[in-house]
């Protein structure tokens, strides 16, 4: 990986959910691109931080621990990134466990409905592809990509298993406004990611709010300029503190590059000025 990017990345994922590389290589790549803040957002865990943080004590780059927990409502594709979070509160991992289980259930019942549709895919190289991170969509994408009945990785996400499709399953977890309030009462500071896949979201954003959303991901990596000064319009509307985050992957066309995204150095303090105790055993 070569080029330098922008120093705040705070969003990125890695194999601990749907990313390609380990925690600790995910740190290494984002170092080498000048990365000095780092969140690790895994998809309903934080399992991957103390590696992370380890390679970023070596490294020089600071460790933000985080998640990020996406919702099922009529909303749409909301998604809720979870900062500050203490990795070794078992009441919150308890939760995280929750949603882990639902998402693995969710995932063998696609794999069914593709085999029945005609798609054999097995289940076993959908783990395999996984290796231990929370199961998701990218890792089916790969097994039907792997198994030739898309052209592509990307391609599977808009066929057999976008959101309209006949393989696909509505995801069993929280509402938007419990994934809000499940950051807050474990003392971690929430953010709205990529608000462009929000529906209505001039209407959402009051209900987020009330229930204690901090933070909107103003910058993205397929947000258009408009889009960018419209969610900054609305986050100075609201009191929010804007973010940005790439997104990072490292599967197919998913994402930016680490540090590939423009965040604004004042994010990091302002989202820490947002913390408050945890109210926990919660949720």
């Amino acid at each position: 990986m070569s080029g330098a990017g922008y120093p705040i990345d705070l969003h990125t994922h890695s194999l601990r959910s749907d990313g390609a590389y380990p925690p600790a290589e995910v740190v290494r790549r984002a170092a080498a691109r000048g990365v000095t803040v780092q969140a690790l957002s895994d998809h309903d865990t934080l399992a991957g931080i103390a590696e992370a943080q380890a390679e970023g004590a070596r490294l020089g780059v600071r460790i933000i621990p985080a998640t990020e927990l996406n919702t099922e409502s009529a909303w749409g594709d909301v998604h809720v990134l979870g900062y500050f979070l203490d990795p070794a509160d078992a009441a919150l991992e308890e939760r995280l466990r929750w949603l882990r289980e639902n998402r693995g259930r969710r995932i063998e019942q696609m794999v069914e409905k593709l085999n029945t549709l005609g798609y054999a895919v097995s289940l076993a190289r959908v783990h395999e592809i996984a290796q231990g991170g929370a199961l998701g969509r990218p890792h089916l994408a790969q097994a039907l990509f792997e198994a030739g009945h898309v052209p592509s990785y990307d391609a599977a996400f808009d066929t057999l298993i976008a959101k309209d499709a006949p393989a696909y399953v509505e995801r069993v977890g929280l509402t938007p406004l419990e994934a809000v309030r499940l950051v807050r009462a474990h003392g971690g500071v929430p953010s709205l990611a990529h608000p462009a896949t929000v529906n209505g979201l001039e209407a959402a954003l009051p209900e987020l709010v009330a229930a204690g959303l901090a933070g909107l991901e103003c910058y993205y990596g397929s947000h258009e300029p408009a889009w960018t000064v419209r969610c900054l319009t609305l986050a100075a509307g609201y009191g929010l503190v804007p973010t940005g985050g790439s997104d990072f992957h490292g599967r197919g066309d998913h994402g930016a590059d680490l540090g590939g995204v423009f965040v604004p150095p004042e994010s990091v303090p302002a989202l820490e000025g947002r913390r408050l105790p945890a109210t926990a055993g919660a949720a």
